[in-house]
């Protein structure tokens, strides 16, 4: 897994983005937490203030300082403080759920939208971390980071206001620190910006590393990888390890710093303050305001500099989710058609099931390429007659599977048209043409869930009786009803508590339950015992009846009774006609029978010695 196999670049001023996107849904929120935290400060400063106006009346009052009033006023302000803290805390929780919520749920369902070319250059690791950590992270700085910088930034702001109006000269000695520790910030963050990209890089290489050889576990152990495989995770996390403790190092450093500067204020308050309460131009009560605000003051510069030290690791985080949602699908629908659908919709017309059915197809030139200079269709043309049954032969690599990809509009020609009743299909609505196909895979794919929830995923509005139904169309009711829960029998992840044979036709069941006019199959019996294949032929008489059909298929013995069978060989049609016309004009087709009859019968004539 390499740093290349991700194509989504970081977006440029991310944060601003972000922020839009975050603050507009969650406005009230935004505002009371700011208040609690304005009010957290204010009351923060005023403690330090109580404290000097009682060491003052002390020296000069002695036993008659009101000190029941004093800390009657310490306890209103502490109670005060306490209800704020409170507040805060729920306030900033409750943000940080509702701003990872939204971002989790507007990252999936952009991730919905994208088209199939964005999966073939994007590694699943790189997504996960994108919509898990990544996210969950941005959402807690955001919380926390605004309570932090509204409470901190004004008690700063306050602290020196009062300082400077205590004694202006000591102030200023205090606020002489800042510049420096301004510098010191700056030289950190950028070194931890840096460091932080790096480390979440290499986070998401992990994961998806990690997402591989989960998936692939039978495959490594097959092929005893296991000690291989150990030895490259091992290497991607030293490799972790030493950029995530340069980063940590970075981070530790930082506050040392921030600390070095507060107390050198600190001692030079103590030190000039002093010698002016000797000689009677400070009170005491200043003084020890003096300390303590100086003191204080440190806790809200390391939590200010902490939390922008924090913004600087999460903004590589903000660039790779926001430039995750701005990747703009390559699949889509025009901006005019896009107009027309809301213009019907606001007068109650749902274009999708307005447009009329599917009868003629038409590929015209059609040439396509998944990379450049590398055609896998050249000037591909084929007519296909309503209802028809279209078999698609050919070599691994022919361009098969890229003809119904092209059909299902997953990816578009880049010349040529694909023509649907005369007209280019990119002038009908996607959701339109892909609400008219069932697919069936040669690798079928069940969600975790019931198999009654499985064959309704083809069609959320179907009743128990329909699934059923489907069930029954494709011959694997019974095989469902013989298992100890029936429809209710869960699937376990990936479906691997089923049977090869079991899922695909589960999964059949699924592509026709929607009753779609287009049912395409893509090697779909490769992969199933005889048994299976001959319920899936059984079945498929009844379900290809009246609806056009493609379908690829290896085994030439399951495509003979379609209507017209095309040889593809490397994106261009060779021969094209039903069986027994391909068989009489002994090409291409003719041999490749003639390969895999004689290879059937070896295989019968060994079974049966």
């Amino acid at each position: 897994m390499t740093d290349s196999y991700n194509s989504t670049p970081a977006a440029k001023g991310a944060w601003k983005v972000l922020f839009r996107m975050c603050y507009q849904p969650n406005k009230a929120l935004f505002h009371k937490l700011i208040v609690m935290a304005l009010a957290t400060a204010v009351i923060d400063t005023s403690f330090t203030l109580v404290t000097k106006a009682v060491v003052d009346d002390l020296v000069e009052l002695g036993a008659q300082t009101n000190l029941l009033g004093y800390g009657l006023l310490y306890l209103v302000l502490l109670l005060s403080f306490v209800a704020c803290v409170w507040a805060f805390i729920r306030l900033a929780g409750r943000l940080s759920t509702e701003l990872m919520y939204s971002l989790r749920k507007q990252s999936f369902e952009h991730l919905q939208r994208l088209s199939f070319s964005f999966y073939d250059q994007n590694a699943v690791g790189w997504l996960l971390a994108r919509i898990t950590s990544d996210s969950s992270r941005i959402a807690n700085v955001i919380a926390w980071g605004t309570l932090d910088l509204f409470w901190g930034v004004p008690l700063i702001i306050g602290i020196f206001a009062v300082l400077l109006v205590l004694n202006f000269k000591l102030g200023l000695i205090v606020l002489g620190i800042l510049p420096l520790l301004i510098a010191v910030a700056w030289v950190f963050n950028v070194k931890i910006l840096k460091s932080s990209r790096e480390v979440r890089q290499t986070n998401s290489r992990l994961t998806a590393v990690y997402n591989e050889s989960i998936s692939g576990v039978q495959t490594s152990k097959v092929l005893v990888r296991e000690e291989e495989n150990l030895r490259e995770f091992k290497g991607d996390t030293k490799t972790m390890y030493h950029q995530s403790m340069y980063n940590l190092l970075l981070s530790s450093a930082f506050y040392p710093f921030i600390n070095v500067f507060v107390s050198l204020g600190m001692g030079v308050a103590l030190w000039l303050g002093g010698l002016e309460v000797l000689v009677g131009t400070l009170t005491l009560g200043t003084l020890v305001a003096f300390m303590t605000y100086t003191r204080t003051l440190m806790d809200p510069m390391l939590e200010v500099s902490a939390k922008l030290a924090e913004l600087q690791r999460t903004t590589a985080c903000v660039e790779r989710v926001i430039g995750l949602l701005e990747v703009k699908p390559e699949i889509e629908d025009s901006d005019e058609l896009k107009a027309e659908i809301s213009r019907l919709k606001a007068m109650g017309i749902d274009m999708v099931n307005h447009e009329q059915d599917i009868e003629t197809i038409e590929f015209v030139d059609v040439c396509f390429a998944y990379k450049a200079n590398e055609p896998v269709l050249k000037n591909f043309s084929l007519n296909v007659a309503p209802g028809a049954s279209i078999a698609l032969v050919g070599a691994t690599g022919s361009g098969k599977s890229t003809v119904v990809s092209l059909l299902c509009r997953f990816y578009e020609p880049q010349s040529g048209q694909i023509l649907i009743n005369g007209k280019d299909y990119r002038q009908y609505p996607l959701e339109w043409l892909q609400s008219k196909l069932g697919i069936v895979l040669q690798t079928p794919f069940l969600f975790t869930g019931t198999i009654m929830s499985n064959i309704r995923y083809g069609n959320l509005d179907a009743s128990d009786a329909q699934v059923i139904a489907a069930a029954k169309a494709v011959n694997v009711h019974d095989i469902i009803e013989q298992m100890e829960h029936g429809y209710q029998t869960q699937v376990q992840e990936g479906g691997n508590n089923l049977s090869t044979g079991q899922k695909q036709l589960i999964s059949f069941a699924r592509a026709i339950i929607g009753d779609p006019q287009i049912l395409v199959m893509d090697e779909a019996t490769s992969s199933v015992d005889t048994q299976t294949e001959e319920i899936l032929q059984r079945s498929l008489q009844a379900v290809l009846k009246g609806r056009t059909s493609f379908v690829i298929a290896h085994r030439l013995s399951t495509i003979r009774s379609a209507d017209t069978i095309v040889v593809v060989d490397h994106g261009e049609i060779l021969e094209q006609g039903n069986h027994q016309q391909l068989l009489a004009q002994q090409g291409a087709y003719f041999n490749l029978y003639q390969k895999q009859f004689q290879t059937e019968q070896q295989e019968e004539l060994l079974t049966q010695s």
